[in-house]
């Protein structure tokens, strides 16, 4: 497999504007922004652009059709707790042997049971053949220009291409003021996306072709700016929203400030839960960075309750579940201010790991425990922030902000209905995960190398296989093997809320401030 190495040909303002989707941007602007745009040529075998790498252009394919991929393993880490129960030291030392397995050999709880993956095209991927095709008039990569997130898949030509690649600042121009292009991709969008990016959706899975053509021509595509509100808490609920691109804030007020409910991407929903009980908006949802939504109006939806008594039952069940989730971070959200408290991020999180260092002897039991429980990478460290007599050691806090869910260029992170984070088989190792965590509590586990993408090509050597891990409390032993191995009793796994629940009644009180 070949990799292009032409630098390509910068395009004219002329160049440009005999090419439609330019045509209505003024000259003025593209000879100002010259050389943001090149025409690259790809011979059959090409690579465009890889999985998991970075970059600041987006993709228009001018002639010729390319192949989408995903080249990582659709697998999630998996450890063989069974190996070491009872085994090691006095019973201390549990070492286990993490492998990659695909979630028909390993069904988790709660995992995603979606049958296709979002990627930063106009299309997603089957989940059990991950490869797709796009042609002439396909626009890929706009999530990777315009907020600068990881590429989502491997995009390879499959007959001689040509092919547009621009820098952010003219696909913004394009994305607001060129009719042509948005008429281009919202035709495309109504007539080859819309059916899979809706039945991407488990509980739409059922919906007829017969609806889905009713809607076709009905639902609204609405382009949001980072930050803009697209409904706001205690409005009226009038629309259910389908994401198509970027990320959405789902966020509620309280006394004590804002409390995140969740981040959602491409091929999530909200707007339900108040259509459906005609109460007013519960939440404020806002585009995190450049968003596209699918808004389906309210008479639309109700259709959809009324002719498909399943879809209701399931969105119903969902909406009770999303709910019970938020009363219930609701209840361990903050209310007080207090700095040390809430500055250590400690409000936000539902499971820490503290040490108490009145007992601690410096040993680092747990972390040996952790690395021999997870092939020799420890998912803890035994360093951190401190709060009264403890340590809060660096380890997932399961926190109810999950700033490592924002960006995930295939939406493989999220979190639980328990409120814990999981890791979907999809996850393609590319890191921004463990880079946005703000306590370096994500890590990247190697299995081996990927080869095949750019074989042959001087100077270019196999990347690592990699995929992200996160402390999943050492799920199906009795307790985690760092409070496990400590022979002092110093570690402890608390809810940080309940635990100090003392301290926090003692500085809330009246009487502590005479």
């Amino acid at each position: 497999m070949r990799v292009a190495l032409e630098q390509g040909e910068p395009l004219s303002p002329d160049q440009l504007l005999d090419i439609p989707i330019f045509q209505d941007i003024p000259r003025s602007l593209l000879e100002k922004n010259r050389g943001a745009v090149v025409r690259r040529r790809f011979e059959k075998g090409d690579l465009i652009c890889r999985e998991g790498e970075y970059g600041s252009t987006a993709f228009y394919i001018l002639q010729g059709r390319c192949q989408v991929f995903i080249s990582s393993p659709i697998a999630h880490v998996k450890s063989r707790k069974e190996e070491g129960a009872g085994v090691g030291l006095m019973g201390l030392v549990r070492t286990f042997t993490s492998y990659l397995t695909g979630r028909e050999e390993d069904p988790r709880r709660e995992a995603s049971q979606q049958t296709y993956i979002p990627i930063d095209a106009p299309i997603d991927l089957d989940y059990h053949h991950p490869v797709g095709e796009l042609g002439p008039g396909d626009l890929f990569g706009e999530m990777t220009c315009m907020s600068f997130y990881p590429r989502s898949a491997t995009v390879r030509a499959v007959e001689d291409c040509q092919v547009l690649e621009m820098l952010r600042n003219i696909l913004d121009f394009l994305l607001k003021k060129s009719k042509t292009l948005k008429r281009h991709l919202d035709e495309a969008y109504r007539q080859r996306a819309m059916d899979n990016h809706l039945r991407s959706v488990p509980i739409f899975a059922g919906l007829t072709d017969a609806f889905l053509d009713h809607l076709r021509q009905r639902v609204e595509l609405l382009r949001l700016d980072p930050g803009e509100v697209i409904c706001r808490q205690g409005e009226a609920a009038d629309s259910f929203y389908l994401i198509r691109l970027g990320f959405v804030k789902v966020a509620q007020q309280h006394p004590g400030g804002e409390l995140v409910l969740a981040y959602l991407g491409r091929g999530q929903y909200f707007g339900e839960m108040g259509l459906l009980s005609g109460e007013p908006r519960t939440a404020t949802c806002t585009a995190l960075d450049h968003v596209e939504v699918v808004r389906i109006s309210k008479g639309d939806f109700d259709l959809m309750m009324r002719e498909f008594p399943d879809v209701r039952v399931h969105l119903e069940a969902e909406a009770a579940r999303r709910a019970e989730a938020g009363e219930r971070m609701a209840r361990l959200g903050p209310d007080i201010p207090l700095d040390d408290f809430l500055g250590q991020g400690l409000m936000e999180a539902q499971d820490v790991l503290l040490i108490d260092l009145e007992r601690c002897t410096r040993c680092d039991d747990c972390v040996r425990a952790c690395a021999d429980a997870h092939d020799g990478i420890t998912r803890l460290i035994r360093d951190g922030l401190r709060y009264d007599k403890y340590l809060v050691a660096t380890s997932c806090r399961s926190c109810m902000d999950p700033l490592c869910m924002i960006g995930c260029p295939v939406g493989s992170i999220r979190r639980k209905h328990s409120l814990e984070i999981i890791i979907e088989d999809w996850c393609i190792g590319c890191g921004l995960c463990a880079r946005q965590c703000p306590y370096g509590n994500i890590n990247m586990h190697e299995f081996g190398e990927r080869r095949g993408e750019g074989e042959g090509v001087a100077g270019k050597k196999a990347t690592p296989l990699k995929k992200a891990i996160t402390c999943d409390l050492c799920t199906g032993l009795r307790e985690p093997s760092c409070v496990y191995a400590c022979p002092h009793q110093a570690a402890l796994r608390v809810n940080p809320r309940r635990f100090f629940a003392d301290q926090l009644i003692s500085i809330r009180s009246p009487e502590a401030t005479h």
